[in-house]
């Protein structure tokens, strides 16, 4: 049979103790050069470790503003590269409102005149179907003069005139003595002149026309309207029937004295309010507003 015995470990102050034939010089120098080996390997980690860390920062840094610089480089450059084209969309657009303008401009104008024609040609028609309308414009004007004793001069374009003739409106203010026709071809068809008591005022329908299409030129142009639709009534000259008559055809318009003799109409009441504004309603001047 095997036999067995015991092992004995060495004590462990013997393990830690120093080698066999190791002095407390050599022990010292020793240690000093583990120190120092120590202190190298570490300064070398530390500075590593630095290094590295210092670089990785260097380099965001670098980036951020390599990249903050190129930005704004490229930026100026687009800018500069972009300043022709959009000075030229720029003018383009300019071009293009001011174009807008003008077409709208010239649109509005076209339908002011369209307005003014149509108005004309029914003025015109009205005047040559009922000539009397002109004998309602004159009382008209001499509703808005201040009262004359003398009697009212009448001028009237030659083609009025001769329509005029054969009413017995016409007739019977000639015959009264109060209203005195002339002839007059400086003034266009629809126009009269009415001279009473010094004064001298236009009752044809061209300034009331004018007129009404001022206002449609200014609703159309966003303007306030004027309202002047009244009759313009001035001083008269002091002697303007010399030259008014020398204007007359006396060959083709029969004078006033040769119309016949009539009895004098009674006087004419103060028309009111109402019956005024159906009278205009009436009339080609408020013909010619509801046209526009």
């Amino acid at each position: 049979m095997r036999s067995f015995r015991p092992h004995r470990f060495p004590p462990l102050a013997q393990l830690h103790a120093a080698p066999l034939g190791q002095t407390g010089a050599e022990l010292q120098a020793s240690l000093a050069q583990g120190f120092q080996e120590g202190l190298a390997k570490g300064y070398d980690e530390g500075y590593a470790s630095g290094l590295q860390s210092g670089q990785d920062e260097a380099r965001q840094a670098a980036r951020a503003e390599g990249h903050a610089e190129g930005l704004a480089a490229g930026r100026e450059q687009a800018r500069g590269q972009l300043v022709r084209p959009l000075a030229a969309v720029e003018a383009l657009v300019e071009q293009l409102e001011q174009l807008q303008h003008d077409y709208q401009a010239a649109v509005r104008r076209e339908v002011v005149e369209l307005v003014e024609r149509v108005a004309r040609q029914v003025i015109r028609a009205e005047l040559t179907l009922r000539p009397a309308q002109l004998l309602a414009l004159v009382d008209e004007t001499l509703a808005a003069m201040p009262p004359s004793r003398d009697g009212v001069q009448v001028f009237l374009n030659p083609e009025d005139l001769r329509r005029l003739q054969d009413l017995t409106h016409t007739t019977a203010r000639a015959g009264s003595g109060k209203w005195h026709f002339e002839a007059d071809s400086s003034l266009a068809v629809g126009e009269c002149r009415v001279i009473a008591g010094g004064r001298e005022a236009d009752a044809g329908c061209g300034q009331r026309l004018a007129a009404c299409i001022e206002q449609v030129r200014g609703q159309l142009n966003g303007d306030e309207p004027t309202g002047q639709d009244q009759p313009v009534v001035q001083q008269a000259p002091v002697e303007p029937m010399p030259a008014v008559v020398a204007q007359a055809a006396p060959e083709a318009m029969p004078a006033a004295a040769d119309l016949p003799e009539a009895v004098e109409p009674p006087a004419k009441p103060k028309r009111s309010r109402a019956k005024k504004a159906a009278a205009d309603s009436d009339s080609p001047a408020g013909e010619a507003k509801e046209s526009a």
